[in-house]
């Protein structure tokens, strides 16, 4: 059996709920939470007098052989032999980019099918289990929990009993807050020793619950069947000021609500789902066979990476967590490389993204020309969190602890100008400013409407001017590539500046409003400058390091939009000397160390218009999730030559592998 992925998405509802196996065969071991936490569950099957496990680690019921895996857009299906019996099993997160009612249902999916040439024996259930531990972080808690009959099903519950709502939050940590649900047939909570009785006997006995640990159980006696799961965080995001819950429960719909409405849909919502991944693969085979894997890997982990929530004046917030990398909320830099996938199915959802890097940039804590890098720390939308002032003095107290815990315990939002809150050596000007701009100008195109480039028109031509006046020579500063250090006098930079100059001339365009010349001028003196630069054919890291290359991928846009500041030769003759830097695993994002990232991979890949240059660039992707030694989800910074992840684990940015797909979105910009 062939491996696909370093690690299987098996329940994803959102950053705070993710669960995933990390092993070639279900039953190798434990879940996992997205940041590597044990998560127990099991899945089993009773048959004749035996109880067999098709998920999870547990040796008292006999592991069944797992005989094949596949993966679809929204699906991990898998296959299973007994001796007599075969089980399919499907673990489905509706995810859907272009249905938001449906993406921000907070419940998943597990079907199966029974085949059997003879009559099913007496004794048989199909089940699944779920340990107390999904409910806290890092220290187990007491655990309270109960069922409720719904008709034709039953949906345990269990959370922690001091449910910690929107507590503290650290980087790759689960939440301890929120209620956790497993549905089926019929369902209990009950103790550890209840739960092991029933493994070995297949009876639930159910008993007072004493202080062990305890377990939600579903069980089916169907044939064919579904179980749900879902986690309820009662409230999601605190957005400067305002509490608000999941996009779903806007107009008072409750976790029952969405259980009911997600059993009585079941058979419609898997059409729909089959329905999009028959479109993808469509789409995908155009590129190629694997380049399918590649989506599907990416789609739910990006979608599951944000949360979708309305605001009090009915605005859409799509926010991502900066997972494995400090959990800032709404990172525009993260945002950035993720839009190929919301530009490719619903540009609102890119709006959603920027609309809170517009918020915080009107607030007097902010007093900087260029864009912010954050909004705050997940699951808290409080003020940027990077780059903050360490200084040792009364009206800094506490920001440097701030900082290294990642907590969130200072509304920074509401500091008064004059605090200097932040330091401008931690800022990343050329690269946000760039970032809003294309994002901006890109949703429009998309179809995402004007009215937000219109509110938010005088903070887009600040930011212009800035890249007028920095993007050129670009002082030592951090890039959205950060953990490669700070850098001056980027090439990269300087051509992110370019494409955001021209795509300010595109918002101006489609807003109906004049565009000084300068601004061309502009974009036209940044490409000249960018292509003087390449003394030996190709444009180096920075200016002055002749010799030297690193993957142009900011040139994306620019040739989406067909701004043709850089001509298509430049371009390919950039990708022909990548790949002549190729590891097994892919090009080096620079000459500077041996790491890759798998977004920018992709970008590159959607540069040139040579198939067999695409294939080189993409494929080796692939291969790093067949073959990486490191089983976690898709991590986007990697070594390019082991395979094995330096940092980066669940993020957004994997939207980006959908940059294939983008190449007939746009029309040429007017000139």
């Amino acid at each position: 059996m062939q491996r696909l992925l370093p690690s299987y998405p098996l329940w994803i509802v959102d950053p705070n709920f993710s669960v995933w196996s990390p092993h070639d065969a279900l039953t190798d071991g434990e879940t996992a939470f997205w940041a590597g936490q044990v998560r127990r569950t099991f899945g089993f099957v009773r048959w004749k007098g035996v109880t067999y496990r098709f998920l999870g680690h547990l040796r008292r019921a006999c592991a069944l052989r797992q005989t094949d895996v596949r993966i679809t857009a929204f699906g991990t299906e898998y296959v299973f032999a007994g001796e007599d019996f075969r089980l399919y099993a499907e673990f489905l997160s509706p995810l859907p980019p272009n249905d938001k009612e449906l993406a921000s249902c907070p419940v998943c999916f597990t079907r199966y099918r029974v085949e059997t040439d003879g009559e099913l024996p007496e004794d048989f259930s199909v089940s699944l289990a779920m340990h107390e531990e999904h409910c806290y972080s890092r220290e187990r808690a007491p655990v309270v929990g109960g069922v409720l009959p719904l008709g034709t099903f039953e949906a345990a519950f269990m959370s922690r009993g001091r449910n910690l709502i929107m507590s503290a939050m650290n980087d790759n940590c689960p939440p301890d807050w929120g209620d956790t649900y497993l549905a089926g047939e019929e369902s209990w909570f009950v103790t550890e020793t209840a739960f092991y009785d029933f493994v070995g006997s297949g009876v639930m006995k159910y008993g007072r619950r004493e202080l062990e640990s305890g377990y939600l159980v579903a069980v089916n006696r169907s044939k064919e069947g579904t179980f749900l799961t879902a986690f309820d965080d009662k409230v999601s995001i605190f957005y400067f000021g305002e509490w608000l819950k999941g996009y779903y429960f806007r107009g008072g719909k409750t976790i029952v609500d969405a259980l009911r409405e997600s059993m009585a849909r079941r058979k419609e919502i898997y059409a729909q789902c089959a329905a999009f991944d028959k479109d993808l693969k469509e789409k995908c085979l155009a590129v190629g066979e694997d380049y399918y894997l590649l989506a599907c890997a990416a789609l739910r982990q990006t979608m599951g990476a944000h949360k979708l929530v309305q605001d009090g004046k009915g605005r859409l917030l799509f926010l991502s967590r900066e997972c494995d990398s400090n959990s800032c909320i709404g990172t525009a830099d993260v945002s950035y490389p993720s839009v190929p996938l919301f530009l490719l199915y619903d540009a609102e959802l890119v709006n959603g993204m920027l609309r809170g890097i517009f918020d915080f940039a009107r607030l007097p804590v902010w007093t900087f020309d260029f864009a912010p890098h954050d909004i705050g720390t997940y699951p808290w939308c409080c003020g940027q969190t990077y780059g903050l002032d360490r200084s040792e003095d009364k009206y800094s107290c506490g920001l440097n602890w701030f900082w290294m815990t990642r907590r969130t315990f200072t509304m920074l939002y509401l500091r008064p100008a004059e605090s200097n809150v932040y330091s401008l050596a931690g800022q990343m000007p050329v690269e946000e400013c760039g970032n809003m701009l294309i994002m901006t100008a890109a949703a429009m195109a998309a179809g995402g409407g004007v009215q937000l480039a219109q509110e938010n028109f005088d903070l887009l031509t600040k930011w212009a001017d800035h890249l007028l006046k920095h993007g050129a020579g670009s002082a030592s500063q951090l890039c959205t590539d950060d953990f490669a250090g700070h850098l001056a006098g980027n090439v990269n930079l300087t051509l992110k500046a370019m494409t955001a100059l021209a795509c300010y001339g595109e918002i101006c365009r489609r807003l109906e409003k004049p565009c000084r010349k300068k601004y061309a001028d502009g974009a036209a003196l940044l490409a000249k400058k960018a292509l003087a630069s390449a003394k030996n054919g190709v444009m180096p890291l920075a200016y002055g390091r002749d010799g030297s290359y690193s993957l142009k991928y900011n040139l994306l846009f620019e040739k989406l939009f067909g701004f043709d500041l850089i001509g298509q030769d430049v371009i390919e003759r950039e990708i022909g000397y990548y790949l002549t830097k190729a590891a097994a695993y892919g090009v080096p994002l620079d000459e500077r160390a041996r790491y890759t990232k798998s977004d920018w991979l992709l970008w590159c890949a959607a540069l040139t218009d040579d198939p067999s240059k695409r294939d080189a660039l993409y494929k080796p992707v692939v291969r790093y999730l067949a073959e990486t030694d490191s089983r976690v989800p898709f991590g986007d910074w990697y070594d390019a030559d082991s395979g094995r992840i330096e940092n980066f684990v669940n993020r957004t940015v994997q939207g980006g592998v959908f940059a294939l797909l983008l190449k007939d979105r746009f029309g040429k910009a007017e000139k």
